[in-house]
């Protein structure tokens, strides 16, 4: 089973967050400790922490921490809540798409708002809170073990499966979302076999998940984003499996770009294209994919290759969304903690 320790967590003294640079990997493993609200947040921003459930998890505990420190020096209860919710909002800020980070700093909102008016202070508020976060990530273990296993379910022995970003261990708590059954597969004996597009700009794919594959024994190649038709039209995949960072109310799904063209392509060959995700994904105040803020990125990730110089004339207009929005009719099946579901109507059934 994968060893890479978690890639968001706290210091043995729970003092501070410590969170895996990804934008290191695959060349090094830099872990980093922190308790200050503006390199959080700054780590969030810059994908040094990433994976829609991850920054879920960074944002609670780091929301925590960095508030505890602060209040150590003092402050009256008026100072201290504008402080939190200013943190707070800072957090919520740092990437717009993903439902997970501001699901996460709601709840820790909630939970800090409600001890204030139950008169807890000092000591106490500082442990609701950091216990708070801590619940946050341990139920996200629960869902994405839960996850893997439903997922499971659909690998069978020597499966080949095609990927997108990175939806594994270092996107989550533990285990992961689209890959957390492959992990167990693994582990299984199923021997599945792990088609992983490179994912432009920032190569997540290539970095990240192959990354995580080649670690955990799995047979891995490493293809161009644009070698999937091909790949499909030869039959060499038998399912897509990707993740998602906010399913609106309809069923569409927002996931790192490049997502709906695979989904498009797997229709037209007929690959079934499952998406995988805890239930913190969906947002049904979202009515549909078109309200789903997209977040756009800088033109340097386009511009220069990760770890090269740049490869684009001066001058030259870039465009550059870090998601897309796949249309739940291209869905052939959703996945979450609760089970695995054929349609999107079965899925929201599941959360009554």
């Amino acid at each position: 089973m994968f060893v890479l320790k978690d890639a968001v967590g706290l210091t043995e003294d729970a003092s501070k967050l410590v969170f895996l640079d990804q934008t290191q990997l695959p060349l090094k493993e830099v872990y980093v400790e922190t308790d200050d609200i503006d390199e959080i947040c700054d780590a969030i921003s810059r994908l040094k922490v990433r994976g829609a459930p991850a920054i879920g998890v960074a944002a609670a505990l780091g929301l925590a921490v960095s508030f505890n420190s602060a209040i150590r020096c003092g402050g009256n209860t008026e100072d201290r809540a504008a402080l939190f919710h200013s943190y707070a909002e800072k957090l919520a800020a740092s990437r717009p798409t993903a439902v997970n980070l501001s699901w996460a700093v709601n709840r820790m909102l909630f939970v800090f708002d409600r001890s204030v008016r139950d008169g807890l202070s000092g000591t106490g508020l500082r442990h609701v809170l950091l216990d708070e976060a801590i619940s946050i990530k341990t139920e996200d273990i629960e869902k994405c073990r839960m996850i893997s296993e439903n997922g499971l379910k659909l690998i069978g022995k020597g499966s080949r499966i095609l990927t997108h970003c990175n939806a594994g261990h270092l996107a989550v708590s533990r285990y992961g979302t689209a890959l957390g059954p492959v992990h167990l597969a693994l582990e299984r004996g199923l021997e599945p076999v792990i088609y992983v597009d490179e994912t432009r700009p920032l190569l997540q794919g290539a970095r990240l998940t192959a990354y995580e594959m080649v670690r955990d024994g799995a047979e891995t190649i490493l293809v161009c984003d644009n070698m999937a038709a091909s790949l499909m039209s030869s039959g060499k995949i038998d399912m897509v499996f990707v993740g998602c960072d906010r399913i609106a109310a309809n069923g569409d799904v927002a996931n790192k770009i490049g997502t709906c063209g695979l989904a498009v392509i797997a229709s037209y060959f007929g690959v079934p294209f499952y998406v995988l995700g805890p239930t913190t994904t969906y947002d049904p105040d979202t009515p549909d994919g078109k309200s789903i803020i997209i977040e756009h990125r800088r033109a340097e990730e386009v511009t220069e290759m990760f770890y090269s110089e740049r490869m684009a004339p001066e001058g030259v207009g870039v465009y550059n969304p870090a998601f897309d929005v796949t249309p739940s009719s291209l869905v052939t099946g959703y996945v979450s903690e609760y089970g695995l579901f054929d349609n999107f109507e079965d899925f929201k059934k599941s959360l009554i």
